[in-house]
């Protein structure tokens, strides 16, 4: 089973300026992603996207790797509008090699995803012959979740939320899972397809902790990124 793995970093961030490339312990955000691609036992082929050469200027002077190839999107295609599904789907034959089975997409905002996580994710959709995506449990239960009008009055977000049923234990809350960007798995077959419209389509969830689940879009989350990085450390 032949997998690519496909890194996007497009350029111009506007909440976080060059996010992609800032330092983080040394190396470039990109960098972590790209080097546990790389460091995939299963992973045969990894693809650097983006709209900048800078981007690749940096990233070649931090990972000398025959895995590692550059995919140069213009600036229409790396647009703050275009979804990363759609502009697989619309090249899928351009981006990858006719001996690629699977792709393996894996954000770049995501530091604490090694390897081994995309070894197992790998390795759980062989056994289960469908696509894969990572995600992690929510920080508190969904149930307590609502929302707020212009008059400051709450909605429940669920009929049966417990700030109106009174079944507040947490004992009885169910527990609720998101995507947390790190992996998505689907087979190009599947890609091909004019009816496949997500990743998440046919595919299973790949259980990840919350400590291994920051996506980097503030500064706060560089900083805890950075302090769980550094715990990771003195751990080894």
């Amino acid at each position: 089973m032949t997998i690519t793995a496909f890194v996007p970093a497009r350029s111009g961030s506007k909440r976080l300026r060059n996010k992609n490339i800032k330092m983080l312990r040394g190396k470039p955000l990109v960098v972590w992603t790209l080097e546990a691609c790389i460091g995939a036992k299963n992973v045969d082929k990894v693809i650097f996207s983006t709209d900048s050469k800078q981007y690749w200027d940096q990233v070649s002077s931090f990972i000398q790797s025959d895995k590692l190839v550059l995919s140069l999107r213009t600036p229409e295609e790396a647009g703050d509008k275009v979804k990363i599904f759609d502009y697989l789907q619309q090249n899928i034959d351009n981006i990858f090699d006719k001996d690629t089975e699977r792709l393996l997409l894996a954000l770049p905002t995501m530091p604490l995803r090694t390897n081994q996580h995309i070894d197992q994710a790998i390795e759980y959709a062989n056994h289960k012959e469908c696509g894969v995506f990572s995600a992690v449990e929510y920080d508190a239960p969904v149930s307590f979740a609502f929302s707020i009008d212009a008059e400051n009055r709450w909605s429940p977000l669920l009929e049966s939320a417990p700030m109106t049923t009174g079944n507040t234990r947490s004992q009885d809350q169910v527990n609720y899972y998101h995507p947390n960007g790190a992996i998505y798995i689907k087979s190009l077959q599947d890609m091909r397809k004019h009816e496949t419209r997500t990743f998440y389509q046919d595919a299973l969830p790949y259980l990840m902790k919350k400590s291994e689940s920051v996506d980097i879009d503030t500064e706060f989350d560089f900083y805890l990124a950075e302090r769980l990085l550094n715990n990771l450390n003195r751990e080894l």
